[in-house]
């Protein structure tokens, strides 16, 4: 099975943080939101896996960091998707499904005496700002035990936040029916969850259908979305089961949402007292409640910090009081009183008491 990660786009919804890293950089419990997603994928996947990113905006930051820490566990393949064009230099694409699409050339002509082997050398595509918290072991037990062609992860959210998801309309075998993007009128409460797995056999005829789909697009085109090809594939015969995670997922594409997963995600893993001296943290006079993440290299001087709480490496607090907030790497604070905030990396702040904040990178106030 080959994993497809399209990477490319600039993540608006988290300005001012994506003005200087891609979306999927974000740093919560210590780590960027792409490495929690690949990591997960190194507890299922054997290190002969083909992990094929399509890159695009801050392209280069992608692949250096995902060479340096990587290398070793997939085997890596990059594709670069070009800019549609540009709004103030800044790039937008053609969207998700040109970029699934990309990744056709890594799919050679194959036959398969089996339904299973067909499955075995199909494809898994997940978005680069969504984490499932089950185990990407139990979705591929799904998709290989179902008499399926492919899996597509959904969740359910409230009804009035439908409207703000591609959902899924299933039948009683929980086989989906319809896909529809956004819906203005209420059909599901089954909101897509960003995971989706496919036979060899449906992959390439998702490829040829978004190539249709590619070749009819003009300069006014909208951007080309995954969801009206799924639902052709469905069209021609494929069976696309519904995989509803009933734990939900950690979606960082929000402000609001990357607050949530940070909490998650401490709750799962805090630091100790004891790795303040391997971590070569500093703590001085202050009060630390877990849980929360400490980098190394890291001074808390004179303050109270926690619980909810992400500080990333070579950071400094003093005489600060923070709880649920993001503190990126190399940012100084000073006489800090804030809950609920994100702020960015080499940012340096001193005499604020607000909640709310949103400060990005090389931000000084």
């Amino acid at each position: 099975m080959k994993i497809i990660g399209p990477c490319a786009g600039i993540g608006s919804r988290l300005r001012p943080f994506t003005l200087s890293k891609p979306k999927t950089f974000i740093n919560v419990a210590g780590k960027t939101v792409l490495e929690h997603i690949l990591n997960k994928f190194g507890d299922t996947f054997d290190s002969d896996t083909e992990l094929i990113l399509i890159v695009g905006y801050k392209k280069r930051q992608i692949t250096e960091f995902v060479k340096e820490k990587y290398s070793n566990k997939f085997k890596l393949t990059f594709i670069e998707q070009e800019p549609r064009g540009y709004n103030d230099d800044i790039p937008f694409y053609w969207g998700l499904g040109e970029a699934v699409y990309l990744a056709n050339t890594r799919f050679g002509e194959s036959s398969y005496s089996n339904k299973k082997e067909d499955k075995k050398d199909g494809s898994l595509i997940f978005l680069a700002d969504m984490i499932p918290i089950e185990e990407y072991s139990y979705l591929m037990y799904r998709y290989y035990e179902s008499d399926v062609d492919g899996i597509i992860t959904v969740m359910e959210v409230p009804e009035e936040d439908a409207g703000s998801y591609g959902v899924v309309v299933i039948d009683k075998n929980s086989l989906i029916q319809k896909l529809i993007e956004k819906p203005k009128k209420f059909v599901s409460n089954l909101a897509i969850a960003g995971i989706y797995a496919f036979s060899n056999s449906a992959t390439k005829a998702l490829f040829d259908i978004l190539k249709g789909y590619l070749n009819k697009r003009t300069e006014s085109s909208k951007e080309i979305y995954l969801t009206d090809s799924l639902q052709d594939l469905i069209n021609i015969g494929f069976k696309i089961a519904a995989i509803n995670l009933k734990k939900g997922i950690l979606d960082f594409g929000r402000p609001s949402e990357v607050l949530k997963g940070n909490k998650y995600l401490l709750e799962k893993h805090s630091i100790k007292v004891e790795d303040f001296k391997e971590l070569h943290i500093t703590s001085e006079k202050s009060y630390i409640k877990n849980p929360v993440y400490i980098g190394e290299n890291s001074k808390i001087l004179n303050s109270v910090v926690g619980p909810f709480v992400s500080i990333g490496a070579d950071s400094v607090l003093e005489n600060c009081i923070l709880e649920n907030c993001v503190i990126e790497r190399n940012t100084k604070l000073k006489n800090v009183i804030s809950e609920k905030s994100i702020i960015g990396s080499n940012v340096n702040v001193e005499n604020i008491s607000k909640n709310n904040l949103i400060i990005g990178d090389k931000s000084i106030y």
